[in-house]
């Protein structure tokens, strides 16, 4: 291998949706018995495919993987994204891994597979705290949980006070990285 395709990075992208109800939750869906961490909630979405990792510094590739990944884990069939006005990144790994929360806001239509809940702050803290096999992926403070809580904090939440506390907990959580 030549040294510079050793400097030349290859990350993992996932891509994870914001999607809330009238009253300003956030959407989560359980992990199937034959995903990693079964049992596990995250956000709805996933890895972009291995092939389209190099074009996704284009949003509209980011977009349709999101899509993709939305409707093949929950059914939930998004618009076409004419842009996104905010990504949230979380990169772990070495910078290997990244991951981006992309808020879509409040979807009427309900998920027609999985299992799946919408959750308020206080639940999401209350599911980060759970057991392995129940709990927010990663647990308390960790990637899934701030991309969730920066889903809520962010403009397309529709319920203020839950975009305060969201606000709070990650000054928290990102005090302590």
């Amino acid at each position: 291998m030549l040294e510079e395709e050793k400097m030349i990075a290859h990350p993992t992208i996932g891509v994870f949706a914001g999607i809330f109800n009238r009253e300003g939750c956030i959407l989560l869906k359980r992990r199937e018995k034959d995903e990693s961490l079964p049992g596990d909630w995250d956000l709805p979405g996933g890895g972009v495919e291995e092939e389209k990792n190099v074009k996704a510094l284009d949003e509209r590739v980011i977009g349709d993987e999101l899509r993709r990944e939305v409707e093949e884990e929950i059914g939930i069939i998004l618009p076409p994204l004419q842009s996104m006005q905010a990504m949230y990144p979380a990169v772990i790994s070495g910078g290997e891994d990244w991951a981006f929360g992309i808020p879509i806001g409040i979807i009427n239509e309900k998920p027609r597979k999985g299992e799946w809940r919408y959750f308020s702050p206080a639940e999401l803290e209350d599911l980060a705290r759970q057991p392995e096999g129940n709990r927010l992926v990663g647990g308390p403070g960790k990637r899934m949980h701030r991309l969730a809580l920066q889903m809520l904090a962010s403009r397309d939440c529709p319920n203020e006070e839950y975009r305060r506390i969201a606000r709070r907990l990650l000054n928290k959580y990102q005090s302590k990285l």
